[in-house]
């Protein structure tokens, strides 16, 4: 809240400013409040006078008025969604990933996950002048990878490198190295030029070693990076991309004595859920689910290649439980 002794105006000195402190009016918000007859005698200022220092403020401090068809011009030639490049993911999300919101990859280990990341960071950078950041958790980011994508598809080395320029690789060790790269990215102290997609890949591993603290740093942290992500998303017009890890479980379940048989049934129900906690199962406005499809009778064939489902868990859209099957590999997700 912003005090009076911030406002610059000639017939607001510091007498003025002191007497109105001694009445408890100390800021501006307390200022506009008051009744101008009653800030007129406290003052010795004339109506027309507190009415201009009060333009002054509003003049200030106001947003700007924007009418109504200049809103929906800006909206509608606002960028909207990332293209995935993929058109069957695209169709399950509904056009691409959407900018201003946080979405959120999650599966078993080894379904693809970081393949497919590598897969949208070059088909965002490959198509418009995009920067993408991608932020590594892991230390498995490899260019060689990235390479043999950009090899699949036929790209020239010039090419090559010009899209390569397009993705900022950081590497991230812990949840308040993030912090720190998302305040600069805040307060500008760092600058993309063009940014339109930022990829953590993942979220768990910064949060695994705060896990079970009975003080709470872990949520702490976590509130603070979902406050920031939210902050660049909406004032950036950037779609951030979140890794997540998901865990599985066998859970016996034991069922009613049956006196016919003499015995107790057991049945065993497996269980799945996305990890890094329960505050953050509802911040994703998106979540897409990765199932790897396995067929155990050519165990071999799907070891370097397979398929993956993938199923929109999460959205705001009438589009719930839309899925599509990609084929993951080395040479790329398609």
């Amino acid at each position: 809240m912003e005090k009076l002794t911030s406002l610059d105006h000639v017939l607001m000195p510091k007498s003025v400013q002191r007497t109105l402190t001694i009445n408890n009016i100390t800021t501006i918000l307390e200022f506009l409040q008051q009744d101008a007859e009653r800030l007129s005698t406290l003052t010795k200022l004339n109506l027309s006078q507190i009415l201009d220092i009060r333009n002054d403020i509003f003049t200030k401090f106001s947003a700007p008025v924007v009418d109504g068809p200049s809103l929906f011009a800006l909206y509608k030639n606002k960028q909207r969604f990332v293209t995935t490049g993929i058109d069957s993911l695209n169709n399950v999300l509904g056009i691409g990933i959407p900018i201003g919101f946080i979405t959120e990859i999650c599966g078993l280990a080894g379904c693809g996950k970081t393949q497919l990341c590598l897969q949208l960071a070059i088909n965002c950078a490959k198509q418009t002048e995009n920067a993408i950041l991608y932020i590594d958790t892991k230390g498995d980011f490899s260019a060689v990878r990235l390479q043999r994508i950009l090899n699949n598809l036929h790209f020239t080395h010039e090419e090559m490198a010009r899209i390569l320029r397009k993705i900022k690789v950081v590497h991230i060790w812990t949840m308040e190295e993030i912090l720190d790269l998302f305040k600069k990215l805040k307060d500008k102290s760092l600058t993309i030029h063009n940014l339109v997609l930022i990829i953590i890949d993942s979220l768990p591993c910064l949060l695994m070693q705060h896990f079970g603290d009975d003080n709470k740093i872990g949520l702490n942290y976590l509130n603070v990076l979902v406050n920031h992500c939210r902050f660049v998303c909406k004032n950036f017009g950037v779609g951030i991309v979140c890794v997540n890890i998901q865990t599985r479980w066998v859970q016996q379940d034991i069922a009613d004595y049956e006196e016919e048989d003499d015995h107790v049934r057991e049945t065993y129900v497996e269980k799945q859920t996305r990890g890094s906690g329960k505050y953050w199962q509802h911040i994703p406005a998106v979540v897409l689910q990765m199932e790897k499809i396995m067929n155990p009778d050519d165990v071999e064939t799907y070891i370097n290649n397979f398929p993956v489902k993938i199923t929109l868990i999460r959205t705001n859209k009438m589009n719930l439980g839309q899925q599509c099957i990609l084929n993951v590999g080395g040479a790329g997700v398609g």
